[in-house]
């Protein structure tokens, strides 16, 4: 099963990127979320195909090492690709700025010329950008070895899960883990930095030839999770399955009808625990441990927080 999903994602990838310049055009939300609904069914199925080889804990951590080790080999090329359009493009705008400064204006150059800087400084990082192509291969290579790591993580621990009941505490952690992120800012920190290519899935949009950032790696890793789980404590695949996806889906739709980044786990616990709730039975003690751990999680990321002010 899985070299049969993994020949498809490569096939529908390569397609996309070389045939899909030429397809009609559409509105880019709509291209976007075609591309994201394409990538996640695609990579659901990866994980899938991990999933039926059945293979030991030991072997999955393992394949989720080498597969890091795999990703950062891969993305570094990227990472630096993207440092040198981002330092070409600021120094463009420090010239200015010193020009403009030691020419006497009464204001700061950054108020007076923004637009001139901002205009310059973006054709200077395109123009590096032109001079040093991405290769989609690369890129590629890279969705691969990322999908490996969160398969390999995720099945790892799917299968560490010793009661059904323990899926609760993975679910708030995804939960409150993905929301502090974002409202921390350690999300937006990363999306604008070089590091986006270690953390983000790519894929093709119908009509525009670019192959933009969509997807997090850790939102597969928790699919990998739920669904391995899933699987284990005869939950429901296909049930489970859909349930999963779903998040994914209404995700991207919310995000591209309000043009605001929205994180994936939050509705991934949500439906994943809604749809089980009646077979995740809780005694009473875990209960309380559950409360414990709540308070604990709140408390480190409250801790973290402050120091990062």
């Amino acid at each position: 099963m899985l070299p049969i999903a993994a020949g498809i994602w490569i096939l529908c990838f390569a397609l996309t990127a070389q045939f899909g310049i030429s397809a009609p055009a559409m509105p880019v939300g709509l291209a976007t979320f075609v591309a994201a609904t394409i990538l996640t069914l695609l990579s659901a199925f990866i994980v899938y195909g991990f999933s039926c080889l059945r293979l030991h804990r030991t072997t999955y951590l393992m394949i989720g090492a080498l597969a890091a080790a795999s990703t950062f080999y891969a993305a570094t090329p990227m990472v630096q690709r993207n440092d040198a359009i981002n330092i070409n493009a600021s120094v463009t705008g420090q010239v200015i700025s010193l020009s403009a400064a030691t020419s006497g204006f009464s204001l700061p150059p950054e108020k007076l010329l923004s637009e001139t800087i901002d205009r310059l400084a973006s054709e200077t990082g395109q123009k590096v950008a032109d001079t040093i192509p991405e290769k989609t291969a690369m890129i590629l290579l890279l969705a691969l070895c990322q999908l490996t790591l969160a398969s390999g993580l995720g099945l790892w621990i799917g299968e560490g899960i010793d009661e059904v009941s323990h899926l609760i505490p993975v679910a708030i952690v995804a939960t409150l883990a993905d929301i502090w992120s974002v409202s921390a800012g350690a999300t937006s920190m990363i999306v604008v930095s070089s590091a986006i290519n270690y953390f983000l899935l790519r894929f093709p949009l119908f009509g525009y030839g670019s192959i933009p950032y969509l997807i997090g790696l850790t939102d597969f890793l928790f699919f990998a999770i739920f669904f391995q789980a899933s699987r284990r404590f005869e939950l429901g695949t296909i049930k489970n399955a859909i349930l999963l996806l779903s998040s994914f889906i209404i995700t991207a739709a919310a995000a591209i009808f309000f043009q605001a980044g929205l994180p994936v786990l939050p509705f991934m616990a949500v439906f994943f625990v809604a749809g089980n709730f009646s077979k995740l039975k809780l005694k009473r003690e875990e209960i309380k441990q559950i409360f414990v751990f709540l308070l604990l999680i709140l408390a480190i990321f409250g801790t973290i927080s402050a120091f990062n002010r």
